[in-house]
């Protein structure tokens, strides 16, 4: 059987796919997959090193912050959309799946003109415009939240699984993950991280209340991402011992199992991830996310204490406060650990590619 993924811009949108893809290789063995995502974004290097065939469309997203540089986007659509018609009729897949982001819209919309099964997935609480557009025209919409359901205003094809994560992710027992970071185990420790990119907002907060964490005794091990990464390291040398400042953290899984308490962006990947991994976080939404759906994500879990949420304007004041009130406190890192690990189903990518290889099947 052939597959088309089509999804991407952000790793939350990649990671996902691969899942499902791996899954479906499992199944079958020889299973041809092809991946569709944007040309000059992220996975153009993650989709060959996880072994995966890859075409690449000249697509942007809608930007929000310069709206003359949306003039061309029509045009990059309609090309977009050829291109992705001229691919499906050369690949000739059994199914399409979706997992977000702009490069699905023209690839699932065109599968639908051709009479292609098509299945979308949608890991955050709010469903954005192009999940929307495409749910009503797409034969299975898989979706992660219960509320997700009410942005969609078809139903019938609508099922639950949870969102999907990297099987490579495993759990590290927390001295020999604290060690492998040079630090000390008999210290609490802090994962702290803006995505593979980074996040200014959350590493200027971060960057004042550092040294008052470590010489409080707590370990902070750091992934910058690469803007501020030499800054930051040069702000922090010799002090080695308590924070560990990186670029980027290939095996994300060991920081996490070294981790008391973790704190990130709300993206729908990194909770899903803290979700399986069982970890207390304090989520900082990004501001200005599409349809704010990390403040969504944010706050679903916040209600049902499965997170602590603090908004980007409201990070100064209120982070090393929450820091202090969380790793101290055994019950409140308990209760947030066991909550959040509730909407974790390690089974979930296997679920969703039988859901597309019944598609096929009908």
């Amino acid at each position: 059987m052939k597959y088309i993924f089509a999804g991407g811009g952000t790793g939350g949108h990649i990671f996902p796919a691969i899942a499902v893809a791996d899954e479906i290789r499992k199944t079958d063995n020889e299973a041809e997959i092809l991946f569709i995502g944007a040309k000059g974004r992220i996975e153009e290097k993650i989709v060959p090193s996880n072994n995966y065939r890859l075409e690449t469309i000249e697509l942007s997203g809608f930007d929000r912050s310069n709206v003359f540089r949306n003039l061309k986007l029509p045009v990059k659509l309609i090309r977009s959309f050829r291109k992705c018609m001229r691919i499906l009729k050369d690949f000739s897949p059994d199914v399409v799946i979706g997992t977000g982001g702009f490069v699905c819209g023209p690839v699932i919309y065109a599968a639908g003109l051709l009479k292609i099964p098509t299945l979308i997935q949608e890991g955050n609480s709010f469903a954005g415009k192009t999940i929307k557009f495409l749910a009503e025209r797409s034969d299975k919409v898989v979706i992660n939240f219960p509320e997700t359901e009410k942005y969609l205003k078809r139903k019938d094809n609508i099922i639950r699984i949870p969102h999907p994560i990297r099987s490579s992710l495993k759990v590290t027992e927390k001295n020999k993950a604290v060690e492998a970071f040079e630090m000390s185990p008999m210290n609490k420790t802090i994962f702290i991280f803006g995505g593979s990119q980074g996040a200014r907002g959350i590493n200027r907060a971060v960057e004042k209340i550092a040294f008052r964490l470590s010489e409080s005794g707590i370990n902070i091990i750091w992934q910058t991402g690469k803007t501020d990464f030499t800054d930051l390291k040069s702000r922090f040398t010799g002090s080695e011992k308590n924070i560990r400042i990186l670029e980027f953290i290939d095996n994300i899984d060991i920081a996490y199992s070294a981790a008391d308490l973790v704190i990130c962006r709300a993206g729908i990947t990194s909770i899903m991830e803290l979700a399986s991994m069982q970890k207390a976080c304090i989520l900082i939404p990004l501001p200005g996310s599409a349809e704010n759906h990390q403040e969504m994500n944010a706050l679903n879990l916040a209600e049902k204490n499965a997170a602590v949420m603090i908004r980007e304007n409201g990070i100064d004041d209120k982070l090393y406060t929450e820091i202090i009130n969380i790793i101290h406190n055994e019950k409140k890192i308990t209760e947030l650990s066991e909550n959040i690990n509730k909407f974790a189903d390690p089974d979930s990518a296997r679920k969703i590619a039988d859901e597309a290889i019944r598609l096929i099947k009908k």
